[in-house]
């Protein structure tokens, strides 16, 4: 049985066709791929991240794990920013991209739906020699929803809905938010190379987020966009990251 997205109420009020994702029911498109694909580049469009791997990795020794599980040759993100980092095997070969965030001292790994377990099957295993009592590892995914709004407007547009300041999140820059007694992960950046930002909240805050993506997305200009051209528009970029520069298999 695919798992439902946590927006999955706002997507059927917005007239998305779905499909079924590496085991999520998600939205293909609006009607309209075209022109979701266009919203990237020219305007803004709005995606559903929520199959996203997103693994936590909080304790004393969190940096210890993160550094054995990124290649050798990069460099650990500073605090209250994110890079790109090759994912690979025991032979060190690149087979995606994921990345990673420091927030405080604790990390964030972002992985594509594809290799969420196998990334997240490392970190705990580093985690276990490492010394499993001085480090927590969780997976968020399931626990959690994600919205991308990229595009070249994205970022004013993303400021005049939020209720909270974001003018201070420069490019690559990743921060909590208390919100309402919740916490709230903003990410500028995107997995397509365009700017914008990513919402990561707690799966019983989604239907707030996104109903004020429906409410103000006309007024936004803000394009609802599905799996079918983010997915276009990953395999197009070529996003940059540290550590060796071997291609995505």
């Amino acid at each position: 049985m695919s798992k439902s997205s946590p927006f999955e109420a706002v997507h059927q009020k917005l007239g998305a066709n779905f499909s079924e994702y590496n085991g999520w029911r998600l939205p293909s498109d609006y009607g309209d791929p075209a022109a979701e694909a266009r919203a990237i580049d020219e305007g803004i469009a709005a995606f559903d991240l929520s199959s996203f791997g997103k693994i936590s990795i909080k304790g004393p020794i969190s940096k210890a794990v993160v550094e054995n599980l990124l290649p050798a040759d990069t460099d650990i993100p500073a605090e209250g920013l994110w890079i790109w980092a090759g994912f690979g095997d025991k032979q060190e070969k690149i087979t995606d991209l994921i990345r990673v965030g420091n927030i405080d001292g604790n990390y964030m790994v972002f992985t594509s739906p594809e290799n969420r377990e196998a990334v997240f099957t490392s970190v705990q295993q580093i985690a276990n020699e490492k010394g499993p009592e001085d480090v927590k590892v969780v997976d968020l995914t399931e626990k959690t929803g994600m919205l991308g709004v990229y595009g070249p407007s994205a970022v004013t547009a993303v400021g005049n809905i939020l209720p909270f300041d974001i003018s201070g999140v420069g490019k690559e820059g990743i921060c909590n938010v208390s919100f309402f007694m919740m916490s709230v992960t903003i990410v500028r950046g995107s997995w397509v190379g365009a700017d914008g930002f990513e919402l990561l909240c707690p799966a019983m805050a989604c239907n707030m987020a996104g109903a004020a993506i429906s409410k103000y997305h006309a007024s936004e200009n803000m394009t609802p966009a599905g799996m079918e051209s983010l997915q276009k528009a990953i395999a197009a970029a070529k996003p940059p990251f540290s550590g060796s520069n071997l291609p995505r298999e």
